[in-house]
């Protein structure tokens, strides 16, 4: 499996370029698509995902929210992924009986984690899926060091629900994460920077073949 996640600045060019990238990365079939653009403010964020669901419904593809927990209820978006810190707010919250919990008909709630304990927890508390990383040095992180395959591994077999491994993720290094009990992979610079994402996803995606876009 394989779940893509955006970085609008690693695109050049305007946001008909950046739209036109999430477009051949939906019509390629990757088990997901992070709207990961967290940087931008709650309006700006809505707009984007209004955007992309277009896109991705066109291509059957699912979209993820990343964060944007209210987006997603206001935009009937459900599918969420989120910091172990939201979740444990959120967590909590649906504890509480609070009708504003935001677990209750969704379809499906992912969690960032970055030890075991976390994942333990997630996993406890309804996550569906879980990303763990980093796993590999990545510019994304630099200066922290890398978790390796033994943190992952290891969290793999804490937890009875799927492991997606991220950082540093390309072909070589994704299919050591999966060799090492990953059910998948997340891939930010290797897919938003390709000009042939087909080429990649078709490696681990369980999904459909590419499709042509017209």
């Amino acid at each position: 499996m394989i779940y893509a996640i955006t970085n609008r600045k690693l695109v050049s060019g305007d946001e008909a370029v950046y739209f036109k990238q999430i477009e051949k990365i939906a019509a390629a079939g990757p088990d997901g698509i992070i709207l990961r653009e967290k940087d931008l403010s709650s309006p700006e964020y809505e707009l984007y995902a209004e955007r992309c669901r277009e896109i991705c419904d066109k291509w059957g593809t699912p979209l993820i929210l990343n964060h944007f927990w209210e987006v997603g209820k206001k935009l009937d978006i459900r599918r969420i992924h989120l910091s172990m810190l939201v979740f444990r707010q959120l967590s909590e919250r649906g504890k509480t009986g609070d009708s504003d919990s935001p677990f209750k008909g969704w379809a499906q709630v992912g969690v960032s984690v970055h030890s075991l304990e976390e994942a333990v927890y997630a996993g406890k508390a309804g996550a569906d899926y879980l990303i763990a990383g980093h796993i590999f040095l990545t510019d994304c992180k630099k200066g922290v060091p890398a978790r390796g395959l033994d943190f992952l591994k290891e969290i793999c077999e804490a937890v009875s629900i799927p492991v997606f491994a991220i950082g540093g993720m390309n072909v070589e290094h994704g299919r050591a994460a999966m060799a090492a009990g990953a059910s998948g992979v997340c891939m930010m610079s290797e897919l938003m920077e390709s000009d042939a994402p087909e080429e990649i996803i078709k490696l681990f995606s369980g999904r459909s073949e590419q499709r042509m876009i017209e």
